[in-house]
This record gives structure tokens, C-alpha cells and sequence, in this order.
């Protein structure tokens, strides 16, 4: 018996990844990602994993983003002990990023019920910092071309992704079947890392479709669209809030403002980092610049510029009273602050007080899931809900796509041609549009056996 169950980012969803191997000798998890989007739906699927957590034996994990991670602290607080199997860099973002989640998690519920108190308005944390901490313990690191057995039965292995440091996709070998699951798969031209790296002999291929149906803008753009937009909001004395995922996006934005100012296309406006996690995770990439992650092309420039990441001009915070003193500083200034969707943490906290301002600019660099609140602001909403409280939209809403790392429907074509899957391809992590879009154009390619799988859907592969 092999047969897999899509428990997460399925069914339209793009976050929440959670594909279940299910054989005679037990069960693997592939990624175990937090839902994300409208409240009331992602806690009724982060509070209730359709997974039997006794006869869960492993866990692979393909990169530290928190909707393919931020989900394992539940099942290690339900229970489950077995090994967590992931890349050294991966296990090394993730520590970070698992606890930096358990304390957001904290203090917005704190910040939440304080604000909600009369009302008797009240939510809990999914998890805390020692079930954070549990399930780190369970971290088994494997090098990447290194086949391990997470179960009997089932030989694994990673292969870069090229999505952020670290990533993977995994390989396994299960009864004569070779699954290839992409994790997330990065784009064949990107800012700092490699393209990815295809699998042979597959038989059966789980993709990520988050751009299915449409192309990235051309990545030489970025420096020209970038240094308009803080040079109107320079001149102006407004601010740039920068909703930024704390792993990669953060990163990638500190570069291009480096060649930026490097290069004296931008103004001299400070810039503040606000986001303990993408300092420390800033500080990761810094002293990891040799990885063989890297493409050529960063690793000439970090090695020319010897400061890629602005340390010597750049305001790296770290402190809540730092963050709270931001609110009092007068523009111009660009402060980049977690979390990209603009779910939750200090982020909020800017936009709520840059919100009124017309002066002020949210920039949007990244995917934004259905329900999101960035994703709510990037369609045009003209008043919004933050901690529950209504705000009128007066600041402008400006969003640069370049900046993704996932690929594009054209690499995800290329990407799938170059797999050549023999026996079928799952289209996942992708909203509908982008599935069936996707789908489609693999069909007109000579594809056939394409599935969509819907939330909980299983299938026999064997």
C-alpha cells in the first residue's frame, strides 16, 4: 500500500502545506505548514490536523517557512516524538522562526484580549515557546544527496529547491515509486540563490502552482521600480512600510537597497529593520555567504561590497520600546517588518499608525493568500479590520512582484517538462485559478494524469 493524503494547502489553499505518505510500515508527513487567511477558517484547520497523530512515524520538512513548519509545535504538543528530518540550514532557521512564532502568536492574543477586554472578546496561542522547543529537539538534519530511511520501507533524500536558503525538495523511494514533492520551487533567474534542481526517473510529482497562471515581472526592473518609489516617498517626508517575510524577502530587500545606495540611485532616508527574527536571521545569511546556495553573481557582489546587508547604515531593532519609538519618528524613513501578509507581529503596528497618512506608502513585495489582510489592502479595501479594530485606508498601496521566489508559471512549465513525471502530477499549494490554469497549460504540453486534489483527498499510489 502507498497512498497520499493532502491535509493542507490543497483544495485552493496555499498555505498549510501537508502531504501524508500513508504505507504498510507507517506514516511520513511532507512539511507540516500553518494555515493562514480568514481567521475563523485557518484555526478550525490549525486546531484540527486531519492526521491520526499515533500512527504518525516521521516528519520531512522542506524549507523554514512558516506555513510548511509553523504547524509541527501542534503535533508535538498532541503528542507525536519521532523524528523531524530536515536540512542543517533549514533546522537552523527553524529553531529561530518556530519560537519567534510561538511569542507573535503570544502577544498578539495579549494584545488582542487587551483591546477586546469589555467586550469578553478572547483567542489563545496555537502553541508556546516549550512546545516550540519540543519539537526543535526533535530536529534530525540530513546534508542534501544524503538518502536517509525515515521509516522502513521509504528511502528520502533533498535536492535544492532554490527557493530560500536551505530549501528542498524531498525524493522518496516507497515500493518501487519515486514521489518527488517540490516543497516550494524558486525561479530560474532570482536574486540571490540557484536554480533548482531537477529529480530523475520520477514516477510521480507533487508541485506548488502559487503562480500558475501568471509571470513574474523582468528581475533587472526591480532597482528602477524600487528607487522611484522611495525617492517620491523621500521628497514627500512619508514613510514606506514594507510588509516582509522574515526569511529571504527581508534579505533580498536589504541587498537591492545596498547596490541602490551603492550606486547613489536613492536618497539618504533611514532605514530601520524591525523584526528581532530577520535580524537574527539577516545575521545567518551573513556569516553563511560561502554556501553553495548562493549563485555566482551574489557571491561577487557580497565579496566586492563586503557589507551586503547594510549593517553600517541600516537600524537593526530588536527591542519593543525601539519598535514603539518608530511610531513617534517623523518620515522619511522605509521600515521593514514581519510578517509578509501582514497577519500578525509588529507589522500591524505600523500600519495601523501609518494608515491615516496619505503621505505614507504600504509596499507590498510578496504573495498575499486569500483573506490575508495585505492581501485585502492589495485589492484597493478602503477600510480594514486590525485587531479587530476598523481603520479607513488613507495611505496608497503600492506592490512590486519581483521580488518572488516562487516560480513562475513559465519555470514551473520548464520545471515540470524537465521532471518528466511518468505516472502523474498532484497541483497543490495554488488557488484554484492558478491549479486549473496550470493544469491546462500542462495538458496542451502532452501531460495527462493531472490532479487536483481537494482538502483531505486521498489517492492510492500503488
Amino acid at each position: 500500500m502507498v497512498k497520499i493524503k493532502f491535509c493542507g494547502a490543497a483544495g485552493g489553499d496555499v498555505t498549510g502545506s501537508k502531504h501524508l505518505i500513508k504505507t504498510d510500515s507507517g506514516e511520513v508527513l511532507l512539511d507540516c505548514g500553518l494555515a493562514q487567511g480568514k481567521r475563523s477558517e485557518s484555526l478550525e484547520k490549525n486546531r484540527n490536523i486531519p492526521i491520526d497523530f499515533e500512527k504518525l512515524s516521521a516528519v520531512i520538512l522542506s524549507h523554514a517557512h512558516i506555513d510548511h513548519t509553523g504547524a509541527a509545535p501542534i503535533l508535538v504538543k498532541n503528542g507525536f516524538s519521532g523524528n523531524i528530518f530536515l536540512t542543517p540550514l533549514t533546522a537552523e532557521l527553524s529553531r529561530i522562526m518556530l519560537l519567534d512564532s510561538a511569542r507573535l502568536q503570544y502577544e498578539d492574543a495579549k494584545f488582542y484580549n487587551k483591546i477586546h477586554q469589555e467586550e469578553g472578546d478572547k483567542i489563545e496561542p496555537l502553541y508556546d515557546e516549550d512546545d516550540a522547543i519540543k519539537t526543535t529537539s526533535l530536529f534530525n538534519t540530513r546534508d542534501r544527496r544524503e538518502f536517509f530511511s525515515p521509516i522502513k520501507g521509504i528511502q528520502a533524500g533533498f535536492l535544492n529547491a532554490g527557493h530560500v536558503l536551505g530549501s528542498s525538495s524531498v525524493l522518496l523511494e516507497v515500493e518501487g515509486e519515486r514521489i518527488l514533492y517540490t516543497g516550494d520551487i524558486g525561479r530560474s533567474n532570482q536574486i540571490f540563490l540557484k536554480s533548482p534542481e531537477l529529480g530523475k526517473n520520477i514516477d510521480w510529482l507533487i508541485t506548488e502552482t502559487t503562480y500558475g497562471n501568471r509571470e513574474h515581472g523582468d528581475i533587472k526592473d526591480i532597482e528602477n521600480e524600487f528607487s522611484n518609489i522611495i525617492n517620491e516617498v523621500y521628497n514627500e517626508g512619508g514613510k514606506i512600510i514594507i510588509p516582509s517575510f522574515s526569511l529571504e524577502r527581508t534579505q533580498e530587500i536589504i541587498y537591492i537597497i545596498d547596490r541602490l545606495k551603492s550606486s547613489k540611485k536613492i536618497a539618504e532616508i533611514p532605514i530601520y529593520v524591525d523584526s528581532p527574527m530577520s535580524v537574527r536571521i539577516t545575521d545567518i545569511f551573513n556569516k553563511n555567504l560561502d554556501e553553495l546556495d548562493f549563485s555566482n553573481e551574489f557571491k561577487k557582489y557580497a565579496i566586492s561590497d563586503k557589507d551586503p546587508f547594510g549593517y553600517e547604515y541600516i537600524h537593526y531593532l530588536s527591542s519593543v520600546e525601539e519598535s514603539k519609538r518608530l511610531n513617534d519618528k517623523k518620515g522619511p524613513m522605509i521600515i521593514i517588518s514581519a510578517s509578509g501578509m501582514c497577519e500578525g507581529g509588529r507589522v500591524l503596528h505600523h500600519i495601523r499608525n501609518a494608515i491615516d497618512d496619505d503621505r505614507n506608502i504600504l509596499l507590498i513585495v510578496g504573495y498575499q493568500a486569500a483573506n490575508t489582510l495585505g492581501r485585502r489592502l492589495k485589492e484597493g479595501a478602503k477600510k480594514v479590520k486590525i485587531f479587530g479594530l476598523s481603520h479607513d485606508v488613507n495611505f496608497r498601496v503600492k506592490s512590486i512582484d519581483f521580488f518572488s521566489s516562487h516560480a513562475g508559471r513559465s519555470d514551473l512549465l520548464s520545471y515540470v517538462k524537465g521532471i518528466s513525471p511518468k505516472k502523474g502530477v498532484f497541483l497543490v499549494h495554488g488557488e484554484d485559478d492558478a491549479r486549473t490554469s496550470f493544469s491546462e497549460l500542462l495538458k496542451e504540453n502532452g501531460f495527462k494524469n493531472i490532479y487536483l486534489p481537494k482538502y483531505c483527498e486521498e489517492f492510492n499510489l500503488k
